[in-house]
């Protein structure tokens, strides 16, 4: 998700209001914003130019976002402000005002938000099409069983591990048959529709280049239709269909 540069003044503006509402700040708050500054390629001194920001002023460049941005905004906020394990009564009631002044809706009232929930995810697929692109070929894999799994970093790091599994046959009955290791990623894009997540390097893990690999998760609020697969240096897509 590409915002200009208004809207990320306005973002870090908020991001920084979320980290204050407690008047502390927590390490795992820390570890979030560092993640946030590479996404959004921002640094302190960023940071220091949004505290300049009116919050009218801030509030009035996020209403116009479109709501794919604003769903993005969403769910940095809330990551946030969930990043130290515990969303305090300043933080939510914060929020909530963040929303309700911008235009985000949310059907029901308590700490979750209406979004694609990504962090529990188990997609089998019977279908696959794999797109090699250097040659501009593709092959279909009819009745082939394979699997997606996406749950929280396997280390307890923010992020989500990513991993395929081959569910076919006897290998299956003794345990899943890892077709790809577990790739680190974060989300970098969260829509109605599609959210993508992007790897990254974690040395700590893997001497692999995970920021290789991209995810595309095509999908309706609850229901899951595709999954691509992309590795970028490869040029190779993998389409996993039900």
């Amino acid at each position: 998700m590409e915002f200009n540069l208004a809207e990320k003044l306005a973002i870090v503006k908020d991001i920084d209001r979320v980290i204050l509402a407690d008047n502390k700040v927590e390490n795992g708050e820390m570890e979030y914003l560092g993640q946030l500054m590479k996404l959004l390629e921002f640094d302190s001194e960023f940071v220091e130019e949004a505290r300049k920001f009116n919050i009218q002023q801030a509030n009035g460049i996020l209403e116009n976002m479109s709501e794919a941005k604003k769903h993005s905004l969403a769910i940095m906020l809330h990551e946030m402000a969930y990043a130290d394990g515990d969303m305090g009564r300043e933080e939510l009631k914060l929020l909530f005002n963040v929303f309700e002044d911008v235009g985000i809706k949310i059907e029901k009232p308590g700490n979750t938000l209406s979004v694609f929930d990504i962090s529990d995810i188990y997609f089998r697929s019977s279908r696959q099409v794999v797109y090699y692109k250097n040659d501009g070929i593709s092959e279909s894999n009819s009745g082939v069983k394979r699997a997606i799994k996406i749950e929280p970093h396997i280390d307890g790091k923010k992020g989500f591990s990513v991993t395929t599994f081959n569910v076919d046959g006897l290998n299956f009955l003794w345990g899943k048959k890892v077709e790809m290791a577990a790739k680190q990623m974060e989300v970098i894009e969260l829509g109605a529709n599609l959210t993508i997540l992007r790897g990254y390097d974690d040395l700590h893990n893997s001497t692999e280049n995970h920021s290789n690999y991209r995810l595309s998760i095509f999908h309706s609020s609850e229901e899951i239709e595709k999954i691509i697969l992309h590795q970028m240096r490869e040029q190779i897509e993998i389409e996993y269909l039900k």
